[in-house]
């Protein structure tokens, strides 16, 4: 009986771990064309979301709540946005735009987030808001009409901004 109720227990905690360690979703966007949407929402840890959009007029928006995940987006092409926010804890959001009239934001609240934006083209803007410690957030545009805009709110955030033609 004794070892029926030591199983019992070792298999349990074993249970435990593994719907501790389950959550890893993954999804991932591929659209071409024109006048596309895309979302994703996600909730736990170690999530993955990859959202790519190629040509004209797409609209991406993309949400994670928990630790430690992963979200991309990609677009290239015309009049593109791309929005994502991150709630927790060691999050990476990167979003990187190729075309004209782009728009991406980033919003990420917690401790050890990171935020990154590329964008390469005309009519650039930027958005990264990061409330927590220890956030990092970086943006890259070349092209004309930048305009980048970060806000953090919290201690020991660092900010990175490169803009050249």
């Amino acid at each position: 009986m004794n070892r029926i109720v030591t199983a019992t227990a070792a298999f349990a905690a074993m249970a435990c771990f593994a719907l501790e360690a389950s959550a890893q979703n993954r999804t991932v966007v591929s659209q071409w064309g024109r006048d596309n949407g895309a979302a994703s929402v996600q909730q736990g840890r170690d999530n993955r979301a990859n959202i790519d959009q190629s040509g004209r007029s797409h609209y991406a928006r993309a949400i994670q709540d928990g630790r430690r995940n992963f979200l991309r987006m990609q677009q290239g092409g015309t009049r593109n946005e791309a929005v994502t926010e991150q709630y927790g804890d060691d999050n990476l959001a990167v979003t990187g735009q190729d075309g004209r009239r782009l728009n991406s934001r980033i919003y990420q609240s917690g401790y050890g987030n990171v935020a990154g934006v590329a964008q390469i083209g005309n009519g650039s803007r930027a958005t990264t808001d990061q409330v927590g410690v220890d956030n990092t957030s970086a943006i890259i545009q070349v092209g004309n009409n930048q305009n980048a805009n970060v806000t953090q709110r919290g201690t020991g955030n660092i900010t990175v901004v490169v803009q050249g033609e």
